[in-house]
């Protein structure tokens, strides 16, 4: 066991040498003519068809590299996983759609392309944006331009990752309509429809719900669990997925005691740094964990009450910390003291938005100006009136925007706030229409500006050793679920069990960082534990405690469920036979410890009963009564019913079904848009095999 041990913890230099001689291996056959290369190795199948990795791999480095160059985000690992999951995605519907599309003849020409990006039908997402808008409020042609051939130039990936979504997007839209279009409603159909959601039904009751009575009164032996296991195994809705079920034990590295001082210490030296530093910029960015530096405005009462003094206090040049802040350690320098201007005024909004008329707008706004000039009493009264801004067109706020800097409002309206007088009442015209501004007041606040290093109190891969030698030993002398139990118990470690992992989940309930016990999961045998995983700043050791197969379940995998179902059954056998020939409903409600009930003019389409059953076949049967009439003992899904019908009243006859034919149509081409993608991708099938590899 001592020697395991000693080759997991060297176990990274033997995988190095492992997979140096198995990467020269496949280079000499490859080389010599006798392998196939990465094109073998296949993520899945859509139809039959496959998703090999270098295409699946070079679409996500893509978007990876787009992110990093173009919009200059971090890529950390979970993003990565969001990107593969997008990607993918992505991939299963250009394989479930295209063929479609191409089938259906539609194409989408570079004139067509255009079109939808500058042209005379811009797509939604590019017409509704603000920042594509001329001052009219519509979508500006030449900034919609300017955009696409910036996104050209200066981010070629993205680009190219843009022209694919608009193209795919612009053709799935069009096949999308076409099946919308051909989408037909019948006389038969409407006038079916109509009848079932206008007749009408009053009747009285007597339930007996099956959790009414302890489950444990009703023995389910052996043979009635497997009869309706035979009966019911291939029914549609107990069609499982695969999935594994596990559990794992969580060894989480903590900072020890010397990771703190030596924390500490790197803190007291980078004080001294920053305190002696003429170029805090560099300073900041080479030695924050955020790697970026950021004079940011300094809002009191956010440190601790004595830090919070000394930089509320403090001069240009002041640094004060180490102090903690949630998980981080802060050392924050005073690097400006700055006068902001600010600005108090009320306003009125004439939109121009929604296709209302500028020049009605602009003449509203010139009689609403003459008015307040000659009575500012009545700007309250105007703002409520005519003002468009949900922001402050109430009662209590009278148009007013409390103190605000020149960043916070667009150019226009911010000219009229500080470049005219106090007491000035002027117009402005925004991109969101015309405001009639009056400047309540101006001010200079003084603004606090500082640079912060921040650090994470670490483990140091010392104390990550440590804990690994422990996760390590007890993997290695717990080799079974038993004794994973109770050394766990023990020695106080935390133990969860993971009830399902499909094939195509990359989350685990507990873990900041599941890929690697994902992948481990996905690969082991049933009954084996794992070597020590890492995950974020912690261990795991898994355990594998069962495989589920796709498609109809094994008996032990809806044990539970049918056991539950069995009981239903010999419940409904039981009561069925007592309500049997029962003709007074009073008599039976008392008999069955219930009270009877009334529902009145119950529609056919209602399928809950009064008293939350919800029970779609019950109902149905019930409106197959007659007037005066007692069912026989109706089983449900929530209980037992004996129904009396007082008055069956069927829908009159339709005067028009071209209404009803129209809801339909719209009902079933609502659908469409979820539902069509669904089926297509269940009748050509779909064979996730990602976690083999990731």
């Amino acid at each position: 066991m001592a020697v395991i041990g000693k080759i997991r913890e060297r176990g990274g230099l033997l995988v190095g040498i492992t997979l140096v001689s198995l990467a020269l291996f496949i280079l000499g056959d490859w080389l010599a003519g006798r392998g196939s290369g990465p094109r073998d190795q296949v993520l899945g199948t859509v139809g039959g068809e496959e998703i090999g990795m270098m295409e699946f791999e070079t679409r996500v480095n893509d978007e990876v590299e787009s992110y990093r160059n173009d919009f200059g985000q971090q890529v950390n690992s979970q993003m990565t996983e969001q990107v593969r999951n997008s990607v993918w995605q992505e991939m299963l519907k250009d394989k479930v759609m295209l063929g479609q599309v191409e089938a259906a003849g539609f194409t989408i020409t570079p004139g067509e392309y255009d079109d939808i990006r500058f042209g005379d039908n811009i797509l939604p997402d590019f017409r509704n944006q603000p920042n594509f808008q001329g001052e009219d409020g519509q979508p500006s042609r030449e900034k919609l331009q300017q955009y696409f051939q910036s996104v050209q130039v200066n981010a070629p990936i993205y680009h190219r990752i843009q022209k694919r979504r608009i193209t795919e997007n612009r053709l799935y839209s069009k096949y999308t309509t076409l099946v919308k279009k051909s989408v037909f409603v019948n006389s038969a159909q409407a006038k079916d429809d109509y009848q079932t959601k206008n007749m009408k039904a009053t009747y009285s009751f007597v339930a007996k719900r099956y959790d009414s009575e302890a489950d444990s009164l009703y023995t389910v032996e052996e043979k009635d669990l497997r009869r309706f296991y035979d009966q019911h195994k291939n029914d549609r809705k107990y069609r499982q997925q695969a999935a594994r079920k596990f559990e794992y034990a969580l060894f989480p590295v903590a900072p020890s005691e010397a990771d703190r001082r030596a924390t500490m210490e790197d803190l007291a030296q980078l004080r001294e740094g920053l305190l002696a530093s003429t170029d805090d910029s560099a300073y900041v960015a080479s030695n924050s964990d955020s790697r970026a530096f950021n004079k940011t405005p300094y809002t009191e009462g956010t440190a601790d009450k004595m830090n919070d003094s000394l930089i509320v206090n403090g001069a240009v040049g002041t640094v004060v910390g180490p102090y903690q802040q949630g998980d981080q350690w802060k050392l924050v320098k005073v690097v400006e003291l700055a006068n902001v201007p600010e600005a108090r005024v009320r306003h009125i909004l004439l939109s121009t938005q929604g296709g209302k008329s500028d020049d009605d707008q602009k003449k509203l706004a010139d009689s609403l100006l003459a008015v307040v000039k000659r009575d500012r009493s009545k700007f309250e009264e105007l703002v409520v009136k005519f003002s468009e801004d949900p922001g402050s067109n109430t009662k209590e706020k009278g148009g007013v925007y409390d103190w605000f800097d020149k960043q916070q409002m667009v150019p226009e309206f911010t000219a009229a706030s500080f470049d005219q007088k106090v007491g000035a009442i002027t117009i402005a015209k925004t991109s969101y229409g015309y405001h009639i501004v009056e400047v309540l007041g101006q001010r200079d606040r003084q603004e606090r500006r500082v640079a912060t290093i921040e650090r994470a109190m670490k483990p140091s891969p010392a104390t990550f050793k440590e804990m690994y030698k422990k996760a390590n030993d007890f993997s290695l002398r717990n080799t079974d679920l038993a004794s994973f139990k109770k050394a766990a118990e023990e020695q106080g470690v935390q133990v969860t069990p993971v009830e399902e992992l499909r094939s195509d989940q990359r989350f685990v309930p507990g873990l900041q960082d599941a890929t690697p016990v994902v992948s481990w999961v996905n690969r082991a045998e049933v009954g084996k534990l794992s070597e020590p995983l890492q995950s974020g700043d912690a261990y795991v050791v898994a355990i594998l405690t069962g495989i589920r197969q796709e498609g109809v379940p094994q008996l032990e995998d809806v044990h539970d469920v049918f056991t539950k179902e069995v009981v239903k059954e010999k419940k409904a056998e039981a009561w069925m036979a007592k309500m049997q020939g029962k003709t007074d409903l009073n008599a039976l409600a008392t008999e069955l410890s219930v009270s009877p009930q009334t529902a009145t003019d119950q529609t056919y389409t209602g399928f809950t009963l009064p008293g939350g059953y919800s029970e779609s076949e019950v109902v149905g049967r019930i409106f197959a009564l007659e007037n005066g009439k007692l069912s026989a003992p109706l089983k449900g899904e929530t209980g037992v019913y004996v129904v009396s019908m007082t008055n069956l009243v069927p829908a009159p006859e339709p005067k028009d079904l071209n209404v009803d034919k129209v809801s339909l149509v719209q009902r079933a081409q609502s659908r469409v848009d979820g539902g069509l993608y669904n089926a297509l991708k269940e009748a050509v099938g779909v064979k996730d095999e990602r976690y083999k590899f990731y």
